[in-house]
């Protein structure tokens, strides 16, 4: 009998010691495994802190050798190629994590996000838009993916779906870097001006201030189209809904209004009394020559002298004492040659000191130049660049 039952139990204590073996040998080995996986983990964060990007990558390639089943390790080497410039590897690590049928729903979103940033950094805009459209209703991933498509249509100048992108973004409050709507429809109506298609210009320009009634680009582009059919009356109630829009565009109103205003053959003193009405309001020294140029041409150099002096007197500023100066330069006429003298060097002075300054400054950057524009050539914000 006793014989009979160590027959019985000798198979058992040989599995139970097998499996007893095996159960050791393998948390044996997760432990060591995991220990190495850990240490390649931190010494590739290390490395990225001390932002060693070179290290960092060699040290997550060897944790996937390891570890081929960790999605976000190959998200993360991905990502890296790309920030180094290797896109090509960067693209096939992300397509090799698309087709794994392992992937969750989010693991695949977020690998199929990175590809389509793979492809907008090598420039492959039609395969990155092909990409991101998939994802835009995605509850992670919409919002990013419309910002990047927001690029591109910018990029390529797709205004129309730049428009919707941004309608959509803006319901997230999203916009990144200030586009709106009625900046798309002016750059429509600048692409219709340049086509003499007049009509198409108006209707976009009279959307662009449905859809921001302060966009200060749609009036001036509007004063500007009326001007060229000659409807200057128009042109001027255009420029003058400027001032209500953004003052800090006033200097950009002066020229155009002059020759709408002698154009309109209206009087002189409708000119005068509204840049009256503009410098008492906003004080903008721009306007102060302006004003004092036609009080020259329609009252005579003293009269333009006098109210320079006022006004210097009240609020002293470079374009002022400049313009004093040239007026009293044609005040002299004949006078003392040596007082002519020292005007004139005054006078030019000035000028070399006004002509090195910037017209316009980029309130979100500080990026500063000649020439206005819509969007800042540095930060890429929309009507963030305004008069100096």
């Amino acid at each position: 009998m006793q014989e009979w039952v160590a027959l019985f139990l000798l198979p058992i204590a040989a599995a139970s010691g097998w499996y007893a073996a095996k159960q050791h040998y393998t948390k044996k080995y997760l432990i060591n495994h995991t220990h190495s996986l850990r240490q390649a983990y931190v010494r590739g964060l290390n490395y990225l802190l001390n932002e060693k990007t070179d290290k960092a990558i060699d040290a997550f390639a060897t944790l996937l050798v390891s570890d081929v089943e960790t999605i976000e390790t190959h998200i993360a080497l991905g990502n890296l190629f790309r920030r180094r410039g290797e896109i090509e590897k960067a693209i096939e690590i992300h397509e090799k994590l698309i087709v794994q049928g392992n992937l969750s729903e989010a693991q695949r979103a977020n690998a199929h996000f990175e590809l389509g940033m793979d492809y907008l950094r090598s420039g492959l805009f039609d395969r990155a838009e092909s990409i991101l459209t998939n994802l835009v209703d995605h509850p992670i991933y919409g919002k990013s993916a419309l910002q990047q498509l927001l690029q591109i249509y910018q990029q390529e100048r797709d205004w129309r779906k730049a428009m919707e992108c941004t309608r959509r973004l803006r319901l997230m409050n999203k916009v990144p870097r200030g586009e709106t709507a009625a900046q798309f429809l002016c750059e429509l109506a600048e692409e219709a001006f340049a086509e003499d298609r007049d009509l198409d210009v108006l209707r976009y320009l009279e959307e662009a201030l449905r859809e921001d009634p302060k966009c200060v680009r749609a009036s001036l582009s509007s004063a500007r189209m009326q001007m060229r059919s000659g409807r200057f009356d128009l042109a001027v109630q255009a420029l003058q809904n400027i001032e209500l829009q953004d003052p800090a565009y006033i200097p950009e109103i002066l020229a155009p209004l002059r020759i709408c205003y002698q154009r309109w053959n209206r009087s002189a003193g409708e000119l005068i009394a509204y840049l009256s009405h503009l410098y008492e309001a906003f004080g903008c020294d721009d306007v102060a020559v302006c004003l004092a140029e036609r009080l020259r041409a329609e009252k005579g150099i003293p009269e333009a002298a006098d109210y320079l002096r006022r006004v210097s007197e009240a609020k002293p500023s470079l374009k002022v004492l400049s313009a004093l100066i040239d007026v009293l330069l044609r005040m002299d006429g004949g006078g003392d040659t040596q007082r002519k003298d020292a005007l004139s060097g005054l006078s030019s002075s000035f000028g070399r000191m006004l002509s090195e300054k910037p017209r316009y400054r980029c309130a979100q950057c500080g990026f500063s130049g000649a020439e206005l524009h819509w969007r800042c050539p540095s930060c890429r914000h929309w009507e963030s660049t305004k008069p100096i």
